[in-house]
């Protein structure tokens, strides 16, 4: 019988992070064949950083190049937990790029695969990685049994372990893990002091400081956050994950000058990282560099240009200081340079209503119907303005176009509520029994024919719909005078009775 090539344990759990899904699915494959019993795949760093935060996992295989958060931020942050931070991490990438390679390795990758590879190159390096990640010493083994203990929610059981390890080796790690065991035990104040100790007997070690400040983060103790913080990034400042931290926390402290600086040194190691490039633009803003703090919103859209975060916050700083002509420029600069980034439009035009320049905003939704005549936000937008001016007419006319354009039930529905408003129930009916036959929600439909017919006071045709109604809907809350509509219907057939007989 042939010897497995593998000496590690079956019923292993793997994270697969790529935005390729054939990569992604391929990889998974390899790993079904070695034995693991569950490959929990994403396809951004956002979300493989929250596995990371919920789930215990034996295996990372991530892509560098991952949307919102990078593979080397998605090392960082495994690296930086309390447990589980050895685990193995191998990167993936397209381009045999040294440098990217050596980095990584610097910051804990134990493997690497530049694309394309065979299954047979993967399985091999895979197998590598975890015979030796499960061939540990007697001590390290205790101590990663301690972890998954704490994973599993075994606190005393691991505190056990850590105190018995302690009196055969005492070790940094050791220490620090008794910290944690206390903290998940809410035990605060004891892993406070613990910590605390920690640090002054081995300050090179940064989990303490990681820990120390999380445990005052939530605590919202934030001045002594950013001081454990400030201490961990001067040992190692090549974080941009914890550079961003810290400068989050400056900012919300108050002090932009000193954020400015950490969003920077994030910077350094991602160019392109989401919430640094956000940061510095509003962190500029506060101290009032306007110019700065548009190019650094700037770079944010060019980098995620279907987030419009940052054109709202060019107008929001830009307000605030008074500064209109800068905003209006960046927006059209926006418009011009992209005018296929619809919601530059909108923000434009809104911009424009709100300082009463009515016929440019008007003008501004009309250029972007014309390149996309469904665009639906451009149309609610205008309307919704004819509606603040109260001109209800006009209103009517853009869901008029928008209905005839697209089909979309909510036209009709728009379109019906506006002619009720102007008492123009024989066009609000009309229009309602379009939208039905564009599968407008039969309850909603219901719901306003119903109130059309009682008003033009045709009360038979009210009391059908109101039963039809209750029996889509038997919870619907029906007004109180349609709700006694069939005593209305009892009186007039009495009335007809009596005529009848008189003549």
């Amino acid at each position: 019988m042939e010897k497995s090539p593998h000496s590690f344990p079956s019923g292993l759990r793997a994270l697969v992070a790529d935005d390729h899904d054939l990569i992604r699915k391929s990889i998974a494959k390899v790993l079904v064949r070695l034995g693991f019993a569950e490959v929990l795949e994403c396809h951004n760093g956002r979300d493989a950083k929250v596995i990371l935060d919920t789930q215990a996992v034996d295996l990372v295989i991530c892509d560098l190049d991952l949307n919102f958060i990078s593979g080397f931020e998605v090392l960082d942050h495994l690296r930086s937990l309390d447990t589980g931070s050895d685990t193995p991490f191998m990167i993936v990438t397209g381009a045999a790029d040294k440098d990217d390679i050596v980095k990584a390795a610097n910051k804990g990758a134990e493997e690497y695969m530049v694309k394309p590879f065979t299954p047979e190159e993967l399985e091999a390096k895979i197998i590598k990685m975890l015979n030796q990640y499960h061939a540990p010493g007697p001590i390290l083994g205790r101590l990663r049994e301690a972890e998954k203990m704490l994973i599993a929610g075994q606190f005393p059981e691991a505190e056990a372990v850590l105190n018995e390890l302690i009196k055969m080796k005492d070790t940094p790690r050791a220490r620090h893990l008794q910290a944690v065991a206390l903290v998940k035990q809410h035990k605060n104040a004891e892993a406070t002091a613990l910590l605390q100790a920690n640090i002054k007997t081995t300050p090179n070690f940064l989990k303490n400081f990681v820990t120390l400040a999380n445990l005052y983060i939530d605590a919202k103790d934030y001045k002594n956050a950013i001081h454990a913080l400030t201490l961990e990034l001067e040992l190692n400042p090549k974080q941009p994950l914890r550079q961003i931290k810290l400068a989050n926390m400056l900012l919300k402290e108050g002090n932009p000058h000193a954020a400015i600086e950490h969003y920077r040194l994030a910077l350094l190691e991602n160019n392109k990282n989401p919430e640094a490039l956000y940061g510095m633009g509003t962190a500029y803003a506060l101290v009032e560099n306007l110019e700065k703090s548009i190019y650094y919103f700037k770079r944010y859209r060019r980098n995620h240009p279907k987030d419009s975060r940052p054109l709202k916050a060019i107008v929001q700083f830009a307000e605030k200081t008074g500064q209109l002509r800068i905003a209006e420029i960046a927006l059209l600069d926006e418009k011009k340079s992209h005018p296929e980034r619809l919601d530059s439009y909108i923000i434009l035009a809104e911009f424009y209503f709100k300082h009463e320049k009515e016929e440019q905003g008007f003008q501004t939704l009309e250029a972007a119907i014309k390149r996309k005549p469904d665009f639906t936000q451009a149309h609610v937008v205008m309307a919704q303005h004819y509606l603040q001016l109260k001109d209800l007419e006009s209103a009517i006319r853009v869901y008029q176009r928008y209905g005839n354009i697209t089909k979309d039930p909510v036209a009709y529905m728009m379109l019906a509520q506006l002619y009720i408003q102007l008492k123009k129930y024989a066009q609000a009916m009309a229009t309602l029994h379009q939208g039905m036959d564009a599968k407008l929600d039969p309850q909603k439909v219901f719901s306003l024919l119903m109130l059309c017919t009682y008003r033009t006071k045709q009360t038979a045709k009210t009391f059908y719909i109101r039963e039809r109604l209750k029996q889509l809907n038997p919870n619907e809350e029906i007004p109180a005078p349609i709700a006694e509509v069939e005593q209305l219907l009892l009186a007039r057939r009495r009335a007809k009775r009596g005529f009848k007989k008189v003549s």
